[in-house]
């Protein structure tokens, strides 16, 4: 390469600051995720590592997890997803962010990318459809060159070069046929990209002042405009439905639906846990022999010991989220009784796997336990004739039916954002 043509190559690279960081975020995302989750890597697992890290699920974005329409933008599958749309985004970066000022390249990148994962959501919010990647905000880089390399040609510039445009365009078009394509994300952040390419074009004729002004007060509309769709697509049914079906998984998890969803040796250890309960009230013993249910040396119950407080932990948080969505009194009442079976099966669990548990009353425990039972009984096992309790079970009952085949379908694949919980 002849020297002016190094020297233009390196200026265009020191030109490209906005470019080259958005490159290395998206890099740094892709390697942290990787090392602190090794389900990055392992293709079984790979749906529920990209839900976890924040991937674009319209069911789970519309239902008030919209930061999700921000991190799917950084989000790939697999390095090669990576590699091809930073390839594109160099081909395209390194020749308009110059044309470009930098913030304003930036702004497009990023207003771009949002409304791509939005158009995403709104056209898949029935599916279950899983989007990530950062080719909706490079389709929005590719619009806007494609609205400055028109306009230069016209008034005679030197224009974007084609061969540039159709190599990125080529790159993330293959690399959404290669990982499914979201045609929605890409015709959405094509679109806005354009769109606002055309306003910075137009403030290039005015006074430095005043376009500083117009291209602020444009990326503040199209934030709120953002915003305001987002908010006004709000799915407070799916929102419902998730948070049920959440709160069934973690019952389940528990053994309080039966045995086949709960965790291994849960049953056993609960079963024993209960038969102390009801040696100690039988016997008038305020201080239940539970310590006997830990067997020293078993590792499946160690392991309870580490994982079950946890989700006895995230009940409590769930149902603080239920009481906001099922504001019935007998619901509220169903959640309460719940919420207290939680807490005390977190003594509990101190009380078997620590020196220092806590103290527990064997015939309020018992109650307790029972009472829990009883709301979720489903094969008419216990009876009472309190009309009261029997409201409570309908409504938690109804709590759990509430779920349809997509909500079900999202929690199934799903843990938790990975920096909201223990794993």
């Amino acid at each position: 390469m002849p020297l002016s043509q190094r020297r233009s190559l390196l200026k265009r690279i020191f030109a490209s600051k906005i470019t080259l960081l958005l490159i290395a975020c998206n890099v740094a995302v892709y390697g942290v995720a990787g090392f602190l989750d090794s389900r990055a890597f392992e293709s079984l697992s790979e749906t529920s590592f990209l839900i976890d890290w924040g991937g674009n699920v319209p069911a789970l974005t519309l239902s008030g997890e919209y930061w999700r329409l921000f991190t799917s933008m950084f989000l790939h599958v697999g390095f090669l997803h990576l590699a091809i749309n930073m390839l594109a985004l160099w081909s395209l970066g390194i020749i308009l962010e110059a044309r470009m000022r930098s913030w304003v390249f930036l702004g497009v990148y990023l207003l771009s990318g949002l409304c791509g994962s939005l158009a995403t959501a709104l056209w898949h919010r029935d599916d279950f459809f899983l989007s990530c990647g950062a080719s909706g905000a490079i389709l929005g880089i590719f619009g806007a060159a494609i609205v400055y390399g028109l306009h230069d040609r016209r008034m005679g510039r030197p224009h974007i070069p084609p061969g540039n445009l159709l190599f990125s365009l080529v790159l993330t078009f293959g690399a959404g046929f290669a990982f499914d394509v979201d045609n929605a994300a890409h015709l959405g952040g094509l679109l806005s990209g354009a769109l606002l390419a055309g306003i910075a074009l137009y403030a290039e004729r005015l006074r430095p002042m005043t376009a500083a002004v117009v291209l602020a007060a444009t990326g503040m509309l199209s934030a709120a405009a953002l915003a305001a769709v987002t908010l006004a697509n709000h799915d407070r049914d799916m929102q419902e439905q998730l948070a049920a079906a959440q709160f069934g998984r973690t019952l389940g998890k528990m053994g309080l639906l039966g045995s086949d969803q709960a965790l291994w040796k849960a049953p056993s250890l609960d079963e024993c846990i209960a038969g102390a309960l009801s040696a100690a009230a039988r016997d008038g013993s305020q201080t239940p022999d539970l310590r006997g249910c830990a067997k020293p040396g078993d590792r499946d119950l160690a392991l309870l010991a580490r994982f079950m407080p946890q989700q006895y932990q995230s009940c409590h948080a769930q149902i603080a989220g239920l009481r906001k969505l099922y504001t019935a009194a007998a619901a509220q009442e169903a959640l309460t009784a719940a919420d207290q079976y939680c807490e005390l099966q977190t003594r509990i669990y101190g009380a078997v796997f620590q020196k220092d548990g806590a103290e527990i009353d064997p015939e309020t425990a018992r109650q307790t336990r029972l009472k829990m039972n009883f709301l979720l009984d489903t094969k008419g096992m216990y009876r009472t004739d309190s009309a009261q309790l029997r409201a409570q079970a309908a409504a938690l009952k109804a709590i759990l039916r509430r779920p349809g085949e997509l909500a079900l379908a999202v929690i199934s694949r799903s843990g938790c954002p990975y920096w909201s919980c223990e794993r």
